[in-house]
Protein backbone atom coordinates (compact mmCIF):
# COMPACT_ATOMS: atom_id res chain seq x y z
CA UNK A 1 0.00 0.00 0.00
CA UNK A 2 1.55 3.78 -0.72
CA UNK A 3 2.11 5.39 1.79
CA UNK A 4 2.32 9.63 1.93
CA UNK A 5 6.20 10.52 2.54
CA UNK A 6 6.53 12.38 6.51
CA UNK A 7 7.57 15.63 4.18
CA UNK A 8 3.93 15.51 1.71
CA UNK A 9 2.17 15.40 5.29
CA UNK A 10 3.83 18.25 7.67
CA UNK A 11 3.24 20.45 4.29
CA UNK A 12 -0.68 18.99 3.98
CA UNK A 13 -0.74 19.86 7.67
CA UNK A 14 0.68 23.36 7.44
CA UNK A 15 -1.62 24.02 4.69
CA UNK A 16 -4.60 22.86 6.51
CA UNK A 17 -3.87 25.23 9.33
CA UNK A 18 -3.05 28.14 7.34
CA UNK A 19 -6.74 28.12 5.64
CA UNK A 20 -8.00 27.60 8.86
CA UNK A 21 -6.60 30.54 10.38
CA UNK A 22 -7.51 32.98 7.01
CA UNK A 23 -11.11 31.33 7.39
CA UNK A 24 -11.55 32.27 10.99
CA UNK A 25 -10.05 35.84 11.07
CA UNK A 26 -12.50 36.09 7.87
CA UNK A 27 -15.66 35.14 10.18
CA UNK A 28 -14.02 37.56 13.11
CA UNK A 29 -13.56 40.28 10.54
CA UNK A 30 -17.08 39.96 9.07
CA UNK A 31 -19.20 39.50 12.28
CA UNK A 32 -17.61 41.76 14.96
CA UNK A 33 -17.67 45.20 14.29
CA UNK A 34 -15.13 45.44 16.80
CA UNK A 35 -12.33 43.87 15.24
CA UNK A 36 -13.35 45.40 12.17
CA UNK A 37 -12.47 48.60 13.68
CA UNK A 38 -9.52 47.59 15.45
CA UNK A 39 -7.56 45.93 12.05
CA UNK A 40 -8.98 48.83 10.45
CA UNK A 41 -6.90 51.14 12.76
CA UNK A 42 -3.87 49.14 12.70
CA UNK A 43 -3.71 49.51 8.64
CA UNK A 44 -4.03 52.79 9.39
CA UNK A 45 -1.12 52.94 11.36
CA UNK A 46 1.00 50.95 8.96
CA UNK A 47 -0.02 53.15 5.88
CA UNK A 48 0.35 56.19 7.84
CA UNK A 49 4.27 55.53 8.69
CA UNK A 50 4.67 54.05 5.13
CA UNK A 51 3.47 57.91 4.19
CA UNK A 52 5.54 59.26 6.86
CA UNK A 53 8.32 57.48 6.26
CA UNK A 54 8.21 58.55 2.41
CA UNK A 55 7.51 62.17 3.69
CA UNK A 56 10.89 61.84 5.17
CA UNK A 57 12.80 60.39 1.98
CA UNK A 58 11.57 63.23 -0.45
CA UNK A 59 12.39 65.65 2.33
CA UNK A 60 15.78 64.43 2.86
CA UNK A 61 16.09 64.69 -1.32
CA UNK A 62 14.71 68.22 -1.36
CA UNK A 63 17.09 68.91 1.26
CA UNK A 64 19.79 68.69 -0.59
CA UNK A 65 18.74 70.79 -3.22
CA UNK A 66 17.77 73.75 -0.47
CA UNK A 67 21.24 73.21 1.09
CA UNK A 68 22.96 73.51 -2.61
CA UNK A 69 20.86 76.47 -3.10
CA UNK A 70 22.09 78.23 0.07
CA UNK A 71 25.41 77.59 -0.95
CA UNK A 72 25.39 79.83 -3.69
CA UNK A 73 23.44 82.60 -1.91
CA UNK A 74 26.18 82.57 0.99
CA UNK A 75 29.18 82.25 -1.51
CA UNK A 76 27.46 85.16 -3.65
CA UNK A 77 27.21 87.14 -0.12
CA UNK A 78 30.95 86.45 0.45
CA UNK A 79 31.70 87.74 -2.86
CA UNK A 80 29.72 90.84 -2.23
CA UNK A 81 31.70 91.18 1.13
CA UNK A 82 35.23 91.07 -0.73
CA UNK A 83 34.48 93.54 -3.53
CA UNK A 84 33.51 95.81 -0.61
CA UNK A 85 36.06 95.35 1.78
CA UNK A 86 38.21 96.09 -1.53
CA UNK A 87 36.39 99.35 -2.21
CA UNK A 88 37.09 100.23 1.72
CA UNK A 89 40.60 99.75 1.44
CA UNK A 90 41.07 101.67 -1.57
CA UNK A 91 38.89 104.54 0.20
CA UNK A 92 41.25 104.54 3.12
CA UNK A 93 44.06 104.98 1.03
CA UNK A 94 45.53 108.71 0.50
CA UNK A 95 46.83 108.25 -2.99
CA UNK A 96 44.41 105.63 -5.26
CA UNK A 97 45.66 106.68 -8.83
CA UNK A 98 46.22 103.31 -10.81
CA UNK A 99 44.56 101.60 -7.82
CA UNK A 100 41.85 98.70 -8.34
CA UNK A 101 39.03 98.09 -5.69
CA UNK A 102 38.62 94.76 -7.17
CA UNK A 103 38.59 92.21 -4.59
CA UNK A 104 41.71 90.06 -3.79
CA UNK A 105 39.77 86.81 -3.47
CA UNK A 106 35.94 85.36 -5.48
CA UNK A 107 34.85 82.09 -5.41
CA UNK A 108 33.46 79.74 -7.85
CA UNK A 109 30.90 76.96 -6.17
CA UNK A 110 31.33 73.47 -6.76
CA UNK A 111 29.31 70.23 -5.60
CA UNK A 112 31.89 66.91 -5.01
CA UNK A 113 31.29 63.88 -7.14
CA UNK A 114 33.94 61.76 -6.31
CA UNK A 115 36.60 62.01 -3.08
CA UNK A 116 38.66 59.45 -1.64
CA UNK A 117 39.48 59.54 2.12
CA UNK A 118 40.80 55.36 2.26
CA UNK A 119 44.64 56.05 0.41
CA UNK A 120 48.11 57.91 1.14
CA UNK A 121 47.73 60.32 -1.92
CA UNK A 122 43.54 61.19 -1.84
CA UNK A 123 41.90 63.03 -4.68
CA UNK A 124 38.51 64.77 -5.41
CA UNK A 125 36.77 65.52 -8.59
CA UNK A 126 34.20 68.79 -8.69
CA UNK A 127 31.44 68.89 -11.06
CA UNK A 128 32.74 72.96 -12.44
CA UNK A 129 35.71 72.90 -14.84
CA UNK A 130 37.29 75.34 -17.33
CA UNK A 131 33.70 76.55 -18.81
CA UNK A 132 33.11 77.69 -15.46
CA UNK A 133 36.45 79.47 -14.71
CA UNK A 134 38.09 77.02 -12.97
CA UNK A 135 41.84 76.91 -13.60
CA UNK A 136 44.87 74.84 -12.85
CA UNK A 137 46.72 75.46 -9.40
CA UNK A 138 43.44 77.41 -7.65
CA UNK A 139 42.78 76.10 -4.39
CA UNK A 140 39.19 74.64 -2.83
CA UNK A 141 38.01 75.58 0.50
CA UNK A 142 35.43 74.76 2.62
CA UNK A 143 33.75 76.71 5.29
CA UNK A 144 35.64 74.43 7.78
CA UNK A 145 39.40 74.16 6.13
CA UNK A 146 41.08 73.63 3.07
CA UNK A 147 40.45 70.81 1.11
CA UNK A 148 42.70 70.75 -1.86
CA UNK A 149 44.53 72.19 -4.49
CA UNK A 150 43.19 71.87 -8.60
CA UNK A 151 45.74 69.51 -9.85
CA UNK A 152 43.91 69.29 -13.71
CA UNK A 153 40.85 71.19 -15.76
CA UNK A 154 38.43 69.64 -18.36
CA UNK A 155 35.46 71.56 -19.82
CA UNK A 156 32.96 70.07 -16.90
CA UNK A 157 35.07 68.90 -14.23
CA UNK A 158 38.11 69.58 -12.02
CA UNK A 159 40.52 66.81 -10.60
CA UNK A 160 41.59 68.10 -7.12
CA UNK A 161 44.49 66.59 -4.85
CA UNK A 162 42.89 66.29 -1.17
CA UNK A 163 44.65 68.14 1.29
CA UNK A 164 44.53 64.18 2.81
CA UNK A 165 47.42 63.71 0.76
CA UNK A 166 50.82 63.11 1.99
CA UNK A 167 52.57 65.33 -0.90
CA UNK A 168 49.97 68.23 0.45
CA UNK A 169 50.93 70.96 2.75
CA UNK A 170 49.12 74.49 3.73
CA UNK A 171 50.89 77.22 5.35
CA UNK A 172 48.93 77.65 8.72
CA UNK A 173 49.58 80.09 11.73
CA UNK A 174 48.38 79.54 15.34
CA UNK A 175 46.67 82.00 17.31
CA UNK A 176 47.07 84.49 19.49
CA UNK A 177 50.79 84.38 18.52
CA UNK A 178 50.58 84.55 14.83
CA UNK A 179 53.35 82.01 14.23
CA UNK A 180 53.32 80.12 11.34
CA UNK A 181 54.58 76.61 9.84
CA UNK A 182 53.65 73.87 7.13
CA UNK A 183 50.68 71.81 8.16
CA UNK A 184 50.75 68.23 6.72
CA UNK A 185 48.69 65.63 6.83
CA UNK A 186 50.67 62.24 7.61
CA UNK A 187 48.52 59.53 6.06
CA UNK A 188 47.11 58.63 9.61
CA UNK A 189 43.72 59.95 10.92
CA UNK A 190 41.74 61.53 9.00
CA UNK A 191 40.79 64.27 11.48
CA UNK A 192 44.33 64.86 12.53
CA UNK A 193 47.01 66.91 10.38
CA UNK A 194 50.51 68.18 11.55
CA UNK A 195 51.50 71.71 12.37
CA UNK A 196 55.47 71.92 12.41
CA UNK A 197 58.32 74.70 12.76
CA UNK A 198 56.73 76.89 14.93
CA UNK A 199 59.39 78.26 16.79
CA UNK A 200 60.37 77.00 20.76
CA UNK A 201 59.89 80.13 22.20
CA UNK A 202 56.09 80.34 21.02
CA UNK A 203 53.68 80.31 23.78
CA UNK A 204 50.42 78.60 23.07
CA UNK A 205 48.19 76.14 25.06
CA UNK A 206 45.91 73.22 24.15
CA UNK A 207 42.73 74.55 21.87
CA UNK A 208 44.08 77.74 20.23
CA UNK A 209 42.99 77.73 16.92
CA UNK A 210 44.81 77.41 13.70
CA UNK A 211 44.24 79.20 10.56
CA UNK A 212 45.39 79.25 6.93
CA UNK A 213 48.17 82.20 7.23
CA UNK A 214 47.36 83.91 3.71
CA UNK A 215 51.12 83.58 2.76
CA UNK A 216 50.09 81.77 -0.49
CA UNK A 217 48.12 82.84 -3.39
CA UNK A 218 45.67 79.96 -3.20
CA UNK A 219 44.13 80.33 -0.02
CA UNK A 220 42.81 83.78 1.77
CA UNK A 221 43.92 84.46 5.24
CA UNK A 222 42.36 83.20 8.38
CA UNK A 223 40.60 80.19 7.03
CA UNK A 224 39.70 78.05 10.72
CA UNK A 225 41.15 74.60 9.98
CA UNK A 226 41.75 73.29 13.66
CA UNK A 227 42.68 73.24 17.29
CA UNK A 228 46.46 72.81 18.61
CA UNK A 229 46.38 69.39 20.13
CA UNK A 230 49.31 67.30 21.81
CA UNK A 231 52.92 69.18 20.52
CA UNK A 232 56.52 67.67 20.67
CA UNK A 233 59.90 69.85 21.00
CA UNK A 234 62.18 68.90 18.20
CA UNK A 235 65.54 68.78 18.54
CA UNK A 236 65.14 71.63 21.44
CA UNK A 237 64.37 74.33 18.17
CA UNK A 238 60.44 73.87 17.13
CA UNK A 239 57.42 72.47 18.31
CA UNK A 240 55.53 69.65 16.20
CA UNK A 241 52.05 70.47 17.01
CA UNK A 242 48.88 67.55 16.69
CA UNK A 243 46.02 69.86 15.28
CA UNK A 244 42.52 68.25 15.42
CA UNK A 245 40.95 69.14 11.90
CA UNK A 246 37.46 70.90 12.28
CA UNK A 247 36.88 69.53 8.63
CA UNK A 248 35.32 65.70 8.39
CA UNK A 249 36.56 64.90 4.68
CA UNK A 250 33.93 61.87 5.06
CA UNK A 251 30.73 64.16 4.41
CA UNK A 252 32.17 66.43 2.66
CA UNK A 253 29.79 67.81 -0.08
CA UNK A 254 30.12 71.08 -1.06
CA UNK A 255 33.62 72.89 -1.47
CA UNK A 256 34.25 76.49 -2.92
CA UNK A 257 36.65 76.85 -5.18
CA UNK A 258 38.95 79.85 -4.81
CA UNK A 259 40.52 82.40 -7.52
CA UNK A 260 42.94 84.57 -6.14
CA UNK A 261 42.39 87.76 -8.82
CA UNK A 262 45.89 89.14 -8.02
CA UNK A 263 47.71 85.73 -8.72
CA UNK A 264 49.63 86.04 -12.54
CA UNK A 265 51.07 89.77 -11.66
CA UNK A 266 51.96 88.10 -8.64
CA UNK A 267 53.51 85.21 -10.33
CA UNK A 268 54.82 87.21 -12.71
CA UNK A 269 56.85 89.39 -10.37
CA UNK A 270 57.99 86.65 -8.47
CA UNK A 271 58.92 84.92 -12.18
CA UNK A 272 60.78 87.62 -13.27
CA UNK A 273 63.04 87.78 -9.84
CA UNK A 274 63.77 84.76 -9.88
CA UNK A 275 65.60 84.95 -13.13
CA UNK A 276 67.02 88.21 -12.00
CA UNK A 277 68.41 86.52 -9.19
CA UNK A 278 69.39 83.10 -11.01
Amino acid sequence: MWKKSPLIRVSTTILLFLFLEGASFFFIVEDSLFQQIKISGTLMYVKGEISSFISDVRYFVGLKEVNYMLLEENLDLKNRVEELSAKLKLNDTITTNGQSSNPKFSYIPAKIISNSTNKLQNFIILNKGKIHGVEKDMGVISPLGVVGIVSSVSNNFSYVISFLNITQSVSAKIAPSQSFGPMTWEGRSTNYATLSEIPYHIKFTTGDTVYTSGFSTMFPPDIPLGTAMESTLIKGAHHKIEVKLFQDYNTLHYVNIVINNNKKELDQIIKENEIQFK
